[in-house]
């Protein structure tokens, strides 16, 4: 055990543990300021869903995309995956493309982007890793420490989760991993005590209709297959456009493709803006009317919009927009099934899908334990266990490193 934790020095802990709650004060700053540069774009005082009309979409859409292709002009950006693994290595950090990601990541969630914010906030957050790490880093043991403090730090504090923002990469322990522990723990802490003095209040907590601690249904385990199904089906589009996405010849012509036909798609079916954080409230409103059949068709539409944004320069993260999509389908089912309770049901459909279509069922186990206000441990461990079968039982489903996770190729590979 000792030889194993043996590069746990007293220095790389608490350089750990101080700039984890930096990166925390960061992610929450960034992440405010691009909540109130969405509300500001769309005009809506805070109703991210409000009295938007068809063309105002439309335009809104529009002119992010037009704001993305000339920042892709200046440099390629990169996907959260990309970065991610860029962001623990300041010294190899491509500076100017993180730069413009992260103006990239701010553009597409403020101009309604079907993406959560963590390509923003992690990219925010790199650019400082690599000034930090130039004026203190003495050795590459000291560099790296920064460099994965920094983003366990920021994803600890946005997911509200330390555990499960340190099981992102994996879950084996080691020297690193203890270190990005503490370093999401200082984070969190920050993170939770700065969103509480933003008007934007309670940050990125989740709240479901109240269940019974001790509930549970056989019906739970129907929900959790066919969200399951949706997180595959939201795997199998995005590869689909992701490789026809590397056929076109020019990335401006990915990204004018891809945000014409999001714009449409969101004119349409205005639900499948954002990144379905602070949506959950219209899911179950229309819970509440019955409409299962317009629940499912915001679920497959946000499937599409999610990938369409992906693959086409919308900088951001799948996790929100999968806790969306799995929470439609379970409402879906409760309406369908009078005795199921719509929280367990939603939270059974958001840990299936986000499970599988993000390839993290521990990760998403960790973080929605401390995320969901609700007491649904057991419908979330339904999901998850669910889940975590579909990524045995189908091939090229599981484990967070397989080849082609996350989001889609960098543009700079299709210029």
């Amino acid at each position: 055990m000792r030889a194993r934790f043996g590069g746990v020095t007293p220095r790389l802990t608490l350089l750990a543990i101080v700039y984890g709650g930096i990166a925390g004060l960061v992610a929450a700053l960034t992440f405010s300021g691009m909540t109130a540069l969405q509300n500001l774009v769309w005009g809506a005082g805070g109703e991210l869903f409000g009295d938007a009309t068809t063309i105002q979409i439309l335009v809104t859409i529009l002119v992010g995309g037009a704001l993305l292709f000339l920042i892709d002009r200046a440099a390629p950006t990169e996907d959260l995956q990309t970065l991610l693994k860029q962001s623990d290595d300041p010294d190899g950090l491509p500076r100017r493309a993180v730069l413009t990601t992260a103006f990239a990541a701010i553009v597409a969630v403020a101009f309604g982007g079907a993406i959560g914010p963590e390509a923003g906030i992690v990219a925010v957050v790199a650019q400082l890793s690599t000034i930090v790490a130039h004026l203190i880093g003495e050795d590459v043991a000291m560099r790296r420490t920064i460099g994965q403090a920094g983003s366990a730090g920021a994803l600890g504090g946005f997911y509200g989760s330390p555990p499960g923002a340190a099981a992102i990469d994996g879950d084996q322990l080691g020297p690193q991993k203890v270190l990005q522990f503490g370093a999401a723990f200082a984070g969190f802490f920050v993170f939770l005590a700065v969103m509480r003095v933003m008007p934007e209040g309670s940050g990125t907590r989740i709240s479901l209709p109240p269940v019974d601690v001790a509930y549970f249904s056989p019906w739970l385990l129907a929900v959790a297959g066919a969200a399951a199904a949706a997180g595959l089906a939201f795997r199998a589009l995005h590869h689909v456009l992701d490789v026809a996405a590397q056929r076109v010849s020019r990335t401006w012509a990915t990204i004018a493709i891809g945000t014409v036909l999001f714009a449409v798609l969101a004119a349409a079916v205005p639900l499948v803006r954002f990144s379905g954080h602070h949506e959950l409230h219209d899911l179950q409103v229309l819970t509440d009317s019955g409409a299962w059949p317009a629940l499912l068709l915001v679920a497959a539409a946000k499937i599409v919009a999610l990938s369409l944004c992906l693959v086409s320069g919308w900088r951001g993260g799948e996790f929100f927009p999968l806790i969306f999509i799995g929470s439609a389908i379970g409402a879906a089912a409760a309406v369908l099934i009078p005795s199921l309770a719509v929280g367990a049901a939603m939270a059974t459909g958001m840990a299936a899908t986000t499970a599988v279509g993000w390839r993290r069922p521990l990760a998403v186990l960790l973080i929605l334990v401390l995320l969901v206000d609700t007491p649904v441990a057991l419908p979330l461990i339904v999901g998850a266990g669910v889940a975590y079968l579909v990524t045995l039982l189908i091939p090229g489903s599981g484990g967070a490193h397989d080849e082609g996770d996350g989001e889609s190729q960098s543009p700079e590979a299709t210029r």
